[in-house]
C-alpha cells in the first residue's frame, strides 16, 4: 500500500527528535548513562512510552539498548564503529555499505543498502546518513547519526530495479536517527544505543496484527545490532584507524 510523508508528520517527528536529542545530551553532560551492570548485551527497552508513539499521520519508533564489552578498549571499539566500508560484513541487515566522505575529521557521510524481513515480507532501503562523533572526555565519546535521505528500492537487485522518491513509498521508514554512547571502564567498554524511526500508521483493521510485529522488530533490531557490533569488536578484524584522531579532538560538544 502506497503512502506519502506529509509535512505535519515530518514536523511532528522533528519536534520529537529535538526532545529526544536534548535528553540524550543531558545524560551525556551528567556523566553518561549508568553502567550496563553485566557482561554482554542487555534486553532492549522502549526509548519512550511503549516504544511506538503516535504522531499526526505516522508513528515514531523509539528503542534503546546497552551492552558491556568486557576486555575491550575504547579506541578499538571506535575503530569498529567507524569502519563503514565493512558494515556489510558485520551486520546481517546491511547488504552494502560505503564511506562517501569525511568532513573535519569527525563527521562522516555514509551510504548503506539495508534489507529488513519480517513475516515473509522484505523491504530494501537505500539510506544516506551523516554521522558525527564527539569526544567529551578522555574516556567518553558519543555519536549522532542522521539519515539525510531514505529511498525504498523496488525490485532490488533486478534489471528493473527502481528507487522510489523519498517519502512516497510503502511508508516502512521515512526518517531515522541513532544516538550512540561509548565509555571506557576499568575492565571494558560500556555501549549505549538509541534508535528513532518514523513510519506510516498501521493500516486500519490490521493494526492489531501489525503492531506486535513492529514492536518485536524494534526490540530485536537494537539487540541484534549491539550483538553483531560486540562480535565484530571481539573478532578484532577491524584494523582501520578511522576514528583514532578523535583522541586529539576534545571539541565543543554540540550538534550542528
Amino acid at each position: 500500500m502506497a503512502a506519502e510523508l506529509q509535512p505535519r508528520t515530518s514536523q511532528a517527528y522533528d519536534a520529537y527528535l529535538e526532545t529526544a536529542t536534548a535528553r540524550f545530551l543531558s545524560r551525556v553532560d551528567s556523566g553518561g548513562p549508568p553502567p550496563a551492570g553485566r557482561d554482554g548485551v542487555l534486553p532492549a527497552r522502549p526509548g519512550s512510552e511503549d516504544g511506538i508513539i503516535g504522531v499526526p499521520g505516522g508513528l515514531v519508533h523509539h528503542w534503546a539498548g546497552a551492552a558491556f564489552l568486557r576486555g575491550a578498549r575504547l579506541e578499538e571499539v571506535l575503530a569498529v564503529s567507524c569502519a563503514y566500508d565493512a558494515y556489510s560484513r558485520m551486520y546481517r541487515s546491511v547488504i552494502a555499505s560505503r564511506l562517501l566522505a569525511r568532513d573535519g575529521g569527525n563527521a562522516y557521510q555514509v551510504h548503506m543498502r539495508l534489507r529488513e524481513t519480517e513475516a515473509g515480507i522484505s523491504t530494501v532501503l537505500d539510506v544516506r546518513s551523516t554521522v558525527r562523533y564527539v569526544r567529551v572526555a578522555n574516556a567518553r565519546v558519543y555519536a549522532v547519526s542522521h539519515a539525510t535521505e531514505i529511498r525504498e528500492v523496488r525490485n532490488a537487485g533486478r534489471r528493473d530495479e527502481q528507487l522510489l522518491p523519498p517519502g512516497r513509498d510503502s511508508g516502512y521508514l521515512w526518517r531515522a536517527n541513532t544516538f550512540s554512547y561509548f565509555e571506557q571502564r576499568a575492565d571494558g567498554v560500556d555501549v549505549e544505543m538509541e534508535t528513532l524511526g518514523l513510519s506510516r500508521r498501521f493500516p486500519l483493521m490490521l493494526g492489531w496484527m501489525i503492531e506486535p510485529i513492529a514492536r518485536r522488530v524494534g526490540r530485536r533490531s537494537v539487540a541484534r545490532s549491539l550483538t553483531e557490533f560486540a562480535a565484530a569488536v571481539q573478532a578484532g578484524r577491524i584494523t582501520t584507524d578511522t576514528c583514532l584522531n578523535l583522541a586529539a579532538k576534545s571539541a565543543a560538544h554540540a550538534i550542528s
